[in-house]
């Protein structure tokens, strides 16, 4: 009676061994079923590919004088030369601002933000200049303290810097040539 009972014992964890590596063994795709070098899909959510990360949904203006002041992502295209006076105006998520073979010029203080990035971009005519001779930055509303190389204004290659802004302590322009020119906390 002991031999028959270590027997179904032993039976049972056999049983029970070949059931969990049954559960815990991936499925493989047969040859009727894939071709060689496509990929091959599984149940397992451990195989599946990641999600790419969702980008930021940008609102499209008609103005950049609207773009601006809006909450969140914001893009405008220019249709012809603007002067912008930022003073005063609320800067918050990234402004793409895509000057189309136009001129941009930014005048006043840049009221400087956690979050707040102006994203020059050449557009379709590949050229386009913003002038930033006017500018200034006003770090007078913040109430924490920027990360160090905390991007103010991302300049895309195409665009022509026509006037560079006076730089106060804690900014600066860093070059990265053919791939993007940034101005920065330091």
């Amino acid at each position: 009676m002991k031999k028959l009972s270590c027997l179904i014992a032993l039976l049972l964890a056999f049983f029970m061994l070949l059931c969990f590596v049954g559960c815990t063994q991936k499925p493989t795709a047969s040859s009727d079923d894939a071709s060689p070098g496509s990929p091959t899909k599984t149940d397992s959510p451990a195989a599946t590919e990641p999600e790419p990360a969702e980008e930021p949904s940008f609102v499209e203006h008609q103005s950049i004088q609207s773009a601006l002041p809006s909450p969140g992502d914001a893009t405008v295209t220019l249709t012809a030369d603007e002067t912008v006076d930022l003073t005063g105006i609320p800067l918050s998520g990234r402004k793409e601002i895509i000057l189309n073979g136009h001129t941009l010029t930014l005048t006043g203080a840049y009221g400087v933000s956690p979050d707040a990035v102006l994203d020059i971009k050449p557009g379709e005519a590949e050229v386009g200049t913003i002038n930033l001779k006017e500018l200034t930055f006003d770090f007078g509303f913040l109430s924490e303290e920027l990360p160090p190389e905390k991007a103010l204004v991302e300049i895309r290659p195409g665009v022509t810097i026509g006037g560079e802004p006076q730089y106060p302590e804690g900014v600066s322009i860093r070059e990265f040539p053919d791939i993007l020119t940034v101005i920065q906390c330091d």
